[in-house]
């Protein structure tokens, strides 16, 4: 398996979320980026996801906390290695953890409230990527 929380294990598990048939559906109508930084000891890693096109994500972009700032992403996530690693794991809760202040998000959440009808997306993307595939 592409060791965790890595450059290499964020454009794996892109490639295992677009390989999923349900994420043109999923993704029909989105609008907005992302950006995700994860504190880790070895210094942040900061992502920068285009928003779908054609149902599909293109690969992410690696940048400084400087760019991700500059560059306005609608939406936006940040917590430490350690909340990552739980959240993938599946021992912590995403909305445990953004009351618990582990996670910190921004953005308008209506849009991704309004797909939670494909949570089953989330489970099985979360569930390859934590058998290593």
């Amino acid at each position: 398996m592409v060791p965790l929380l890595t450059e290499a294990f964020v454009s794996h598990a892109i490639a295992v979320l677009n390989d999923d048939p349900g994420l043109p559906a999923a993704a029909e109508g989105w609008v907005g980026d992302f950006g995700v930084t994860i504190e880790r000891s070895s210094g942040a890693l900061c992502v920068w996801c285009a928003a779908p096109v054609g149902g599909r994500f293109p690969p992410p972009r690696f940048v400084t906390p400087e760019a991700l700032d500059e560059a306005h992403v609608a939406y936006e996530a940040r917590a430490d290695e350690a909340t990552f690693r739980a959240l993938i794991d599946g021992g912590l809760d995403p909305i445990a953890a953004i009351v618990q202040k582990r996670l910190w998000v921004r953005g308008d959440l209506q849009p991704i409230i309004a797909r939670l009808n494909h949570r089953g997306l989330a489970e099985r993307w979360l569930t390859r990527l934590r058998q290593g595939g």
